[in-house]
């Protein structure tokens, strides 16, 4: 299956657009709790297969989404064909996300990125609008000293701003397991 990143922030851009004409997210943006939980579901609502809007969008792309899987905040997998010997259907992990309020977690936000393989590793962050360039090279460099980048891993680094202007400005960047980075929006 693999989505790429453009895809993903396509999809992410489009579902928020639709959150915010459901539910007023300007008083919840400084509270993480509710912010985190409307991004990415709590343990009440997953139980009712609501995994936020990021899960939204997994389901969207069609894949099967799970939480706090080895301590990563979402993971999507697909099934893969049942094999003779196996009692269960076999899993594949495409999709990881981390979404972090605090930028001053992103050294162990990465740490935990760079444990899994995956070809997607999504991280959504909110550093101070003017440290965006510092941030995404503070990223590159952890990127391409992670013990376990692969050939064919690429990075998708979200950034979200509040503006003047009371909305959030998205920003992505994609970054390949060499540190090749490319803005997207």
């Amino acid at each position: 299956m693999t989505l790429g990143g453009r895809a993903f922030i396509k999809e992410f851009l489009e579902e928020f657009a639709n959150y915010e004409k459901q539910r007023p997210w300007l008083p919840i943006w400084d509270k993480s709790g509710e912010w985190t939980k409307d991004m990415l579901g709590d343990s009440v609502s997953r139980k009712k297969n609501n995994y936020g809007l990021i899960g939204k969008i997994g389901k969207t792309f069609g894949y099967g989404v799970d939480a706090e899987w080895r301590r990563i905040d979402q993971v999507w997998y697909y099934y893969l064909p049942k094999l003779e010997q196996c009692k269960e259907l076999p899993w594949k992990l495409d999709v990881i996300i981390e979404h972090e309020n605090d930028i001053n977690n992103l050294e162990y936000t990465f740490y935990k990125l760079g444990e899994i393989i995956s070809p997607l590793k999504v991280g959504i962050f909110y550093p101070d609008k003017g440290k965006e360039q510092a941030t995404i090279e503070k990223c590159i460099e952890l990127i391409t000293k992670s013990v376990t980048s692969v050939t064919g891993e690429s990075y998708l680094i979200i950034f979200g701003f509040l503006t003047k202007k009371n909305t959030v400005e998205w920003r992505a960047h994609e970054i390949d397991f060499k540190g090749n980075t490319s803005k997207i929006t």
